[in-house]
């Protein structure tokens, strides 16, 4: 603590010489003159830091012991802002700064959106913007609800949105709508139908009347069990039909890739330009606007000024960097090729795959042409293939 007291008071470190400096360190001793850090340099000479606001105090002794006080180092705040008395310009500059960082700080200069997945940042704040949320915005003047419900109506793809301000910062917190699926209900009259083709090798009927046995062979659409049974002694039913329906199911994938391509090779040559965005709009800090090579890859850096995490100035830097290649082709060996669809056919096959279903066998056949190479996938597989459908009501059922 004491440091830091001196740091902001100000030091110095003398050099005192006199025929006893011995007599020196006690007559500040004796008047309460501080002083640390003594060290005897020779007989007559020693060094010693004292107060800044204790030098001429100190100089007065060393003179009437018949000697002399020289400062040899200064440090400390009050020696630090001395050096800029005089200089007006720099003052009134650092005044105007202080003012500028004052009044900056009531607006907002900087977005940040978080909780998007599906809807991109600059459609959301495109919206604020247009319920007049955007860059240069008093802070004062966010009203959090009445922005929530004027942006919700413009943006359906978001069930809630809140705009927290932190000094000159905005932090955009959305949550995106997830539409509910279908669900049926139990009451509600349904078929059971074949979601793809197949040989029915199990069915289990629950409820409802089964329309087709192990062994046959059925169309995708097709009927499986039946939610309408019509009986003499009761009449017609309408019940929600659910069964467990397990078929051998055949499915044909096909993929292509070329057997030659083309890549980058780097020339060692690059370029780097910069401009500044201001208050939302770019200045750029060059003269050529387009691109520097033929054929380049183009890196952008925004760097937003700021103090803290709280404020920012409203200056980004922009960096972009551009990198020259020369296009070169080559060709894709056709061991390569064929791995790379074999893969690609089974990681196609397994998505289409119903949940808990097996893969009983598969074929894949290769064909080489110039220029591509071909696949085809067939596959045997077990699944179950029933899903429901509502019962579409006729006139005589409806009776």
């Amino acid at each position: 603590m004491q440091k830091t007291v001196n740091l902001l008071r100000g030091f110095v470190r003398v050099t005192v010489e006199c025929p006893y400096p011995e007599r020196f360190i006690n007559l500040c001793a004796v008047h309460h003159v501080a002083f640390w850090g003594a060290e005897r340099i020779d007989l007559v000479r020693l060094e010693a830091t004292i107060p800044a606001r204790c030098l001429a105090q100190a100089k007065e002794y060393a003179e009437k012991l018949g000697g002399s006080l020289t400062p040899v180092k200064q440090r400390g705040a009050s020696f630090f802002f001395a050096r800029f008395r005089r200089r007006y310009a720099l003052i009134a500059g650092l005044i105007v700064c202080v003012a500028a960082l004052i009044v900056s700080n009531r607006y907002i200069w900087e977005f940040t959106v978080e909780g998007n997945q599906t809807v991109p940042d600059e459609a959301i704040l495109e919206a604020l913007r247009e319920v007049g949320v955007h860059t240069g915005t008093p802070a004062s003047s966010v009203d959090i609800v009445s922005i929530r419900n004027r942006v919700l109506l413009r943006l359906n793809a978001l069930s809630w949105i809140t705009v927290n301000v932190s000094g000159s910062r905005a932090s955009v917190v959305v949550r995106e709508r997830v539409e509910k699926p279908e669900i049926i209900s139990r009451h509600t009259p349904v078929n059971v139908v074949a979601s793809k083709a197949g040989l029915i090798t199990r069915i289990d009927a629950l409820s409802g009347a089964a329309q087709v046995f192990p062994g046959d062979t059925v169309q995708k659409g097709q009927l499986l069990v039946s939610g309408v049974i019509d009986s003499a002694q009761v009449g017609v039913r309408l019940v929600n039909a659910r069964a467990d329906v397990t078929a051998r199911t055949w499915t044909e994938l096909q993929a292509v890739t070329p057997t030659g391509a083309v890549g980058k090779r780097y020339t060692g040559r690059s370029k780097t330009r910069y401009a500044l965005i201001f208050a939302g709009r770019r200045i750029n800090l060059y003269g050529n606007a387009g691109q520097p090579y033929a054929m380049c890859d183009k890196i952008s850096k925004i760097s937003a000024l700021r103090v803290g995490t709280g404020f920012a100035f409203p200056v980004s830097l922009v960096t972009e960097t551009f990198t020259e290649y020369e296009p070169v082709s080559y060709q894709i060996d056709e061991a390569v090729g064929e791995s790379f669809l074999r893969r690609e056919l089974g990681e196609k096959l397994r998505k289409e795959l119903a949940a808990g279903g097996e893969i009983l066998g598969e074929t894949v056949t290769f064909h080489t042409e110039p220029g591509l190479i071909s696949a085809v996938l067939t596959a045997e597989c077990l699944e179950q293939i029933g899903v429901a459908q509502k019962v579409e009501l006729t006139e005589s059922l409806a009776r």
